[in-house]
Protein backbone atom coordinates (compact mmCIF):
# COMPACT_ATOMS: atom_id res chain seq x y z
CA UNK A 1 0.00 0.00 0.00
CA UNK A 2 1.53 3.71 -0.93
CA UNK A 3 0.57 6.64 1.47
CA UNK A 4 -0.41 9.74 -0.32
CA UNK A 5 1.57 12.67 0.35
CA UNK A 6 1.69 16.30 -1.82
CA UNK A 7 4.71 18.11 -2.66
CA UNK A 8 4.22 22.07 -2.67
CA UNK A 9 6.97 24.28 -4.38
CA UNK A 10 6.11 27.96 -3.74
CA UNK A 11 8.61 30.38 -6.12
CA UNK A 12 9.12 33.76 -6.32
CA UNK A 13 10.87 34.94 -9.16
CA UNK A 14 14.01 32.76 -9.68
CA UNK A 15 13.53 31.53 -6.53
CA UNK A 16 11.83 29.26 -4.18
CA UNK A 17 10.99 28.83 -0.59
CA UNK A 18 12.25 26.23 1.44
CA UNK A 19 11.46 25.45 5.49
CA UNK A 20 14.08 23.94 7.71
CA UNK A 21 12.34 20.72 9.83
CA UNK A 22 11.62 21.17 13.50
CA UNK A 23 12.54 18.51 15.68
CA UNK A 24 9.29 17.74 16.56
CA UNK A 25 8.09 16.64 13.04
CA UNK A 26 8.02 12.52 12.61
CA UNK A 27 10.84 12.78 9.34
CA UNK A 28 13.48 14.58 7.87
CA UNK A 29 14.20 16.69 11.65
CA UNK A 30 16.70 19.46 10.51
CA UNK A 31 17.04 19.68 7.35
CA UNK A 32 15.82 22.27 4.47
CA UNK A 33 12.49 20.62 2.64
CA UNK A 34 9.78 22.50 0.56
CA UNK A 35 6.26 21.64 2.03
CA UNK A 36 4.93 18.40 2.08
CA UNK A 37 2.19 16.98 3.62
CA UNK A 38 0.18 13.70 4.17
CA UNK A 39 -2.98 13.69 1.95
CA UNK A 40 -5.85 13.49 4.09
CA UNK A 41 -8.80 10.79 3.66
CA UNK A 42 -11.53 11.57 0.84
CA UNK A 43 -9.23 14.82 0.44
CA UNK A 44 -8.28 15.90 -3.54
CA UNK A 45 -4.66 16.48 -3.92
CA UNK A 46 -4.57 20.19 -5.05
CA UNK A 47 -6.81 21.04 -1.88
CA UNK A 48 -4.62 19.06 0.65
CA UNK A 49 -1.64 21.33 -1.12
CA UNK A 50 -3.32 24.75 -0.68
CA UNK A 51 -3.88 23.30 3.00
CA UNK A 52 -0.80 22.47 3.31
CA UNK A 53 0.75 25.77 1.98
CA UNK A 54 -1.35 27.63 4.16
CA UNK A 55 -0.56 25.58 6.88
CA UNK A 56 3.00 25.19 6.85
CA UNK A 57 3.84 28.87 5.16
CA UNK A 58 1.12 30.78 5.82
CA UNK A 59 0.44 31.42 2.13
CA UNK A 60 -3.02 31.81 1.39
CA UNK A 61 -4.58 31.17 -2.28
CA UNK A 62 -5.12 34.33 -2.37
CA UNK A 63 -1.47 34.93 -1.91
CA UNK A 64 -0.42 32.46 -4.77
CA UNK A 65 -1.44 31.14 -8.50
CA UNK A 66 -0.96 27.48 -9.41
CA UNK A 67 1.40 27.07 -11.85
CA UNK A 68 2.06 23.69 -12.86
CA UNK A 69 1.37 19.96 -11.36
CA UNK A 70 2.54 16.63 -12.22
CA UNK A 71 1.21 13.02 -12.66
CA UNK A 72 1.67 11.95 -8.87
CA UNK A 73 5.29 10.29 -9.21
CA UNK A 74 5.89 6.85 -7.21
CA UNK A 75 8.33 6.44 -4.65
CA UNK A 76 9.96 3.93 -2.38
CA UNK A 77 11.92 5.49 1.06
CA UNK A 78 15.51 4.43 1.00
CA UNK A 79 15.72 4.32 4.81
CA UNK A 80 12.39 3.26 5.63
CA UNK A 81 11.07 1.20 2.47
CA UNK A 82 7.79 2.56 2.44
CA UNK A 83 5.61 3.24 -0.32
CA UNK A 84 4.47 6.52 -1.08
CA UNK A 85 2.73 8.07 -3.69
CA UNK A 86 3.74 12.14 -4.51
CA UNK A 87 1.26 14.81 -5.62
CA UNK A 88 3.65 17.33 -6.99
CA UNK A 89 2.48 21.22 -7.26
CA UNK A 90 4.09 24.44 -8.64
CA UNK A 91 2.76 28.00 -7.08
CA UNK A 92 3.98 31.48 -8.11
CA UNK A 93 4.16 33.79 -5.18
CA UNK A 94 3.72 37.48 -5.98
CA UNK A 95 5.73 40.20 -4.81
CA UNK A 96 3.40 40.29 -1.57
CA UNK A 97 3.50 37.44 -0.75
CA UNK A 98 4.52 37.36 2.67
CA UNK A 99 5.88 33.79 4.53
CA UNK A 100 4.91 32.90 7.99
CA UNK A 101 5.99 29.43 9.46
CA UNK A 102 4.33 27.14 11.53
CA UNK A 103 5.87 25.13 14.61
CA UNK A 104 7.04 21.83 11.98
CA UNK A 105 9.96 25.12 11.00
CA UNK A 106 12.33 26.35 12.99
CA UNK A 107 13.43 29.19 9.79
CA UNK A 108 12.70 29.61 5.65
CA UNK A 109 14.82 30.88 3.01
CA UNK A 110 14.43 31.94 -0.31
CA UNK A 111 16.64 30.19 -2.45
CA UNK A 112 18.26 29.13 -5.90
CA UNK A 113 16.43 25.34 -6.85
CA UNK A 114 19.88 24.11 -6.96
CA UNK A 115 20.14 24.98 -3.44
CA UNK A 116 18.27 21.39 -3.06
CA UNK A 117 21.04 19.14 -3.84
CA UNK A 118 22.77 20.33 -0.89
CA UNK A 119 23.13 17.18 1.82
CA UNK A 120 21.04 19.37 4.42
CA UNK A 121 17.92 18.91 2.28
CA UNK A 122 15.90 16.33 2.00
CA UNK A 123 17.33 14.44 -0.96
CA UNK A 124 13.98 12.78 -2.23
CA UNK A 125 12.79 16.35 -3.18
CA UNK A 126 15.49 17.17 -5.40
CA UNK A 127 14.33 15.78 -8.97
CA UNK A 128 10.46 16.45 -7.90
CA UNK A 129 11.09 20.11 -7.92
CA UNK A 130 13.47 19.96 -10.42
CA UNK A 131 10.98 18.66 -12.93
CA UNK A 132 8.22 21.24 -11.47
CA UNK A 133 10.68 23.61 -12.38
CA UNK A 134 12.03 22.67 -16.07
CA UNK A 135 9.00 21.30 -17.80
CA UNK A 136 10.94 20.40 -20.69
CA UNK A 137 12.75 17.58 -19.03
Amino acid sequence: MRTEIVLVVLRRGGHICIARRSEVVATGRGLWSVVTGYLESGAEPLAQAVQELEEELGVGSADARLVRTLSPIPLTSNLSGKHFLVHPFLFDGGAECDVVINWEHTEYAWVEPARLAESDCVAWQRDIVAALLNPLM
